[in-house]
């Protein structure tokens, strides 16, 4: 179940961002729940003890935390979250690009812009669901997400290709070329002899090196670079 936060210090606001995001539910049929709050200290207390939100909806102009500061804090505690500002004023569209929103929509194209917005989003998240693999470790099946793999890895000579998860590592009797086969998706690129990364879970590139989520790095071979490279740009222009 998607879980979408609303967090403004206006009510008519919270309502009617509320009533957008119900009626694309209704019409795509997608299971979520919609928590609303004044003020983004206590979203993201709430995030802070281990609630799991997906998409987070913020005003950025508010008394206390404003949307701004609530997005850095999230970006650093949840980087999976999907960050959508609303609000009045063009002069924050830079500052929420830096922090990587999903979107940035002004109060009078509300109507007209957020339910495409939401609909691509929740039919999006609504895919990732569908998206994973069951491995076989030999003592127990584990079932893989494969937005939770950051990257995968077969050493030379060995027999188990190793996926790197946000919760762990799971080795799998499998050889990389017929796994790759067998996952079939545009999210996993080939960067290195043995190695393939999740270009979701890709912070930064710099000369040869990918900069991964949790503290990973990854070199990419100097026949690669380019098309990994063109595989990136492509990536993050796609979103938002």
């Amino acid at each position: 179940m998607v879980r979408i936060g609303i967090v403004d210090d206006e009510l008519p606001f919270r309502d009617m961002v509320e009533e957008i995001v119900s009626g694309v539910l209704r019409e795509i049929s997608v299971q979520a729940k919609i928590d609303k709050y004044t003020d983004g200290a206590s979203f993201f207390d709430k995030v802070k003890n281990g609630a799991v939100y997906h998409i987070l909806l913020a005003d950025i102009k508010m008394k206390k935390m404003d949307g701004i500061e609530l997005g850095r804090m999230i970006r650093q505690k949840s980087p999976d979250m999907y960050i959508i500002f609303i609000t009045s004023y063009e002069k924050y569209a830079a500052e929420s690009y830096r922090i990587e929103a999903f979107q940035y929509i002004l109060k009078q194209d509300l109507k007209s812009r957020l339910p495409g917005v939401i609909r691509s989003l929740l039919l999006r998240l609504a895919d990732q669901e569908q998206e994973f693999r069951i491995v076989s470790t030999g003592t127990e099946k584990v079932k893989i997400f494969y937005r939770d793999i950051i990257y995968l890895y077969k050493s030379k000579g060995a027999k188990y290709v190793n996926y790197v998860t946000k919760k762990g590592i799971v080795r799998e009797r499998i050889s990389l070329e017929k796994l790759l086969k067998e996952l079939n998706s545009r999210l996993f690129i080939p960067v290195e002899r043995g190695y393939v990364v999740n270009m979701e879970r890709i912070l930064k590139i710099k000369g040869d090196t990918l900069y991964l989520e949790m503290g990973y790095e990854v070199q990419v071979s100097r026949l690669r670079l380019k098309t990994v490279k063109q595989e990136i740009s492509r990536s993050w222009g796609g979103r938002g």
